[in-house]
């Protein structure tokens, strides 16, 4: 079925039935996918736009239960700019989605341990600054651990496993 979506003033979007006619009198039919969110969009903001619209929300629903602007979250859902992880924590908390669901985080390499370091901070949803604020630590500090610069002692350790353990 061809499907076009055409916006009307001062309504939203509706899907209706149509055809084009271009200049040279050929019929050209337009398809586009019923779904606003295509399924192979799998970026963040893809998985934002997904998860907002299984909630049945709007974009303005979304700012106002988030805090964030509606233009912030449009630029989100485009991918033409990164939402922060106290953001992720947001939007994850107003969705019922994951911090790394919405992250696209599964994706990043665990090879060492400052890899498994990063990834479970960005796990939890949390900056460099307050991860080092959990363990008393510079925000150079935890770069330091991330970039496997500087190894955590056993005092830091035994805090970070439960970090680490969500990654299991």
């Amino acid at each position: 079925m061809c499907r076009c979506i055409r916006a009307d003033r001062g309504s939203r979007k509706t899907r209706r039935d149509t055809r084009e006619d271009n200049n040279l009198e050929l019929v050209i039919y337009r398809e586009t996918s019923t779904s606003p969110a295509l399924p192979e969009d799998d970026t963040p903001g893809g998985r934002i736009r997904r998860a907002r619209l299984a909630k049945n929300m709007l974009l303005v629903d979304l700012a106002a239960t988030t805090g964030l602007s509606v233009q912030a979250l449009r630029l989100a859902e485009q991918n033409k700019s990164t939402v922060s992880p106290p953001n992720l924590r947001r939007l994850s908390e107003a969705l019922g989605v994951s911090i790394a669901y919405l992250g696209c985080f599964e994706n990043l390499p665990e090879h060492t341990l400052g890899q498994r370091i990063k990834k479970a901070r960005l796990y939890h949803g949390y900056n460099k600054r307050e991860f080092g604020e959990i363990f008393g630590l510079s925000t150079r500090m935890i770069l330091g651990w991330e970039k496997d610069e500087y190894r955590p002692s056993e005092k830091y350790m035994k805090r970070l496993e439960t970090f680490l353990a969500i990654l299991h």
